[in-house]
């Protein structure tokens, strides 16, 4: 390792490995990769859900509390709030729990690996990294902010302010990996 190799990279680079970047997605909600589908589908949950709760204390409200036992009545309804919040997430929560995630990643690129660091809520801090060589299928989404897909279209340094950068630097260690 080289005097260089920042605080806490012991016993995880090679001897020969070296850090080129590192950097950190840019923060806050994004709609650039919204799934229209999936957005879609959420609202229709959503909506159903809100109509089998509302339809369902109607209906369950006119036995009044001795027609059913106490308190079913008032239960039975609630059978659509898990629905409601699948229907949440779909539509909208996704986009907050990317943003979530986002700010708790860090990215960094060696000369022959790319690691994606994450302090996961219910993982616990995940640090996985790609090798980058050849056979490394590597496509720079221009932004703004850029993004480098290094996997596939969903893994990769996403939302980076200097991608084309990272591209240019990522097609050097390709080069270097022969």
């Amino acid at each position: 390792m080289t005097a260089q190799t920042p605080a806490g990279w012991d016993g995880i680079l090679d001897e020969d490995e070296t850090i080129l970047w590192q950097g950190r997605p840019i923060a806050g909600i994004s709609f650039q990769n919204i799934d229209v589908i999936s957005t879609l589908m959420g609202l229709f949950f959503m909506g159903f859900s809100l109509f089998w709760m509302g339809m369902a204390l109607n209906i369950t409200s006119g036995f009044g509390p001795s027609g059913f036992g106490g308190v079913f009545p008032y239960i039975f309804p609630l059978f659509g709030v898990p629905f409601f919040f699948i229907g949440f997430y779909n539509a909208i929560g996704h986009l907050f729990w990317d943003a979530y995630l986002r700010s708790k990643t860090h990215y960094t690129l060696s000369s022959k690996r790319a690691f994606i660091a994450t302090d996961h809520p219910t993982k616990g801090k995940l640090l996985v990294d790609h090798k980058i060589d050849q056979d490394t299928d590597l496509t720079l989404k221009i932004g703004p902010p850029d993004s480098v897909f290094f996997v596939n279209v969903r893994n990769g340094f996403k939302r980076i302010e200097d991608g084309r950068k990272v591209h240019k630097l990522m097609r050097q260690v390709q080069e270097n990996s022969q």
